[in-house]
């Protein structure tokens, strides 16, 4: 688990030591140019091996320091260059240079190859060498979301799970599987045809619903499976059972297979009312032993997705939404209606309601434990009371899913009474030099 990470020189003027809270929420507040985001993109591009993140990045040296006494460190070795070590091995040198110049810029198709040493930037018209590119135009190129292209660091045990929920969270952007040529400039020598790379997104709540209904359906033939697989077997098991269940065990493990019926009705997911208490015998408890089994191996399968489910529908129905419910439904995922049950579109809800569905959309079904989430400020376009709320619902979620956060943030509603777990790079930054 990562507990401390050191900056030497971000944006060649900031040197930060920043302690991860204990308590698995560590909140980093400053203002604009101080690097907050900044922060979180570091931690995310090491788990994406991105490369050329760093080497476009301006900083001196970092340092992520874990409990496990792996420590990485990356230091910046003149303009194109960044050396890493992984507890203490060999250093390892990525670079960026002409000859993997061109694989990088595959990324951005709006700057082309001339000739030789030259390229095209079609945004401007403007042409530039190579050493150009390099020094003063790739570093302040637009980030792109794949990484399958750039410059690829080693592996890095403690960071192989990290989750990126970045500012923009109300779109995403759709691979597109069409490309069409049109005319294209004639430059000496050859021509160039320019291909056409639309920037298709797709609503996220919308994405979110379709891929929660799979995973409904996912889930209930899972459980379909298993049910037929336990049935078919269940006369032979019967006559083989030698172990007896007492009387309290099994009114105890009844009232959990009660609890988990009653929840799955609740949620849609089920039309069939929770079974009646058989009676016990003591000349049934083998037989009642073998029933009880199986019905827990049926249901199992849903306990962590009906926590999640709960946690989900809870938050945003009793704690956000005024004048309207969030409904788990098998054919569309979740759905809403009004508080009269006027069903509305998804696309009918305000950008805060969008916000803060996607928001713990993807910490709740999104994450898996152990994960470290990095949340870019969490308060866009939420209402002062939400903002209030998103802390205390944080750690409930924290305590499900077993992950630790890192939030980004300018709002003390979002900090509330949490002053504590936060992190002023203003108050912490050593700059004194400059």
């Amino acid at each position: 688990m990562l507990k401390r990470i050191i900056i030497k020189k971000l944006f060649d003027l900031f040197d930060y030591t920043i302690e991860l809270k204990e308590e698995g929420i560590t909140i980093l507040t400053g203002p604009n140019g101080y690097g907050k985001t900044t922060v979180l993109k570091i931690l995310d591009a090491l788990a994406s091996k991105n490369g050329l993140f760093f080497i476009r990045l301006l900083f001196k040296e970092i340092t992520l320091e874990f409990n496990e006494q792996e420590i990485v460190s990356l230091r910046k070795k003149g303009d194109n260059k960044v050396a890493i070590e992984v507890s203490g091995k060999q250093s390892k040198e990525i670079f960026l240079d002409k000859g993997n110049l061109n694989k990088v810029l595959r990324n951005y198709p709006f700057i082309r190859p001339l000739h030789e040493d030259h390229w095209l930037d079609q945004r401007t018209d403007n042409i530039y060498d190579s050493e150009t590119l390099l020094q003063n135009i790739l570093p302040n190129l637009p980030e792109y979301s794949d990484h399958s292209l750039t410059i690829k660091l080693p592996n890095i045990s403690n960071l192989s799970n990290v989750y990126f929920i970045r500012e923009q969270r109300l779109l995403r952007p759709v691979q597109s599987a069409r490309r069409r040529q049109i005319p294209g400039r004639i430059y000496p020598g050859r021509i160039y045809m320019d291909e056409e790379y639309p920037d298709i997104f797709a609503k996220t709540i919308e994405e979110y619903a379709k891929e929660l209904r799979d995973t409904i359906k996912e889930t209930l033939a899972k459980s379909s499976q298993i049910t037929q697989q336990l049935d078919s077997s269940f006369p032979r098991r019967l006559f083989d059972q030698t172990k007896e269940i007492s009387e309290n065990q099994f009114n105890q493990r009844f009232d959990k297979v009660k609890e988990i019926q009653n929840a799955l009705v609740k949620f849609g997911l089920s039309n069939i009312k929770e079974d009646d208490h058989p009676t016990f015998k003591k000349e049934n408890a083998k037989a009642l032993y073998v029933y009880i089994h199986d019905i827990q191996k049926k249901l199992d399968v849903f306990s962590g997705f009906l926590d999640k489910l709960k946690i989900f529908t809870e938050i945003l129905n009793e704690r956000r939404f005024n004048f309207k419910r969030i409904d788990i439904s098998k054919d569309e995922g979740f759905k809403f209606s009004t508080e009269h049950g006027t069903p509305l579109a998804l696309g009918d809800l305000s950008s805060g309601e969008q916000q803060e569905v996607v928001l713990l959309y993807e910490l709740l079904f999104k994450v898996n434990s152990g994960t470290l989430v990095l949340i870019d400020e969490p308060e866009l376009s939420l209402h002062i009371a939400w903002q209030k709320q998103f802390l205390d619902d944080l750690f409930k979620i924290i305590e499900l899913q077993k992950i630790s956060v890192i939030i980004a943030t300018h709002s003390p509603q979002i900090i509330n009474e949490h002053w504590d777990l936060t992190v002023d790079l203003e108050e912490i930054s050593q700059c004194g030099n400059i």
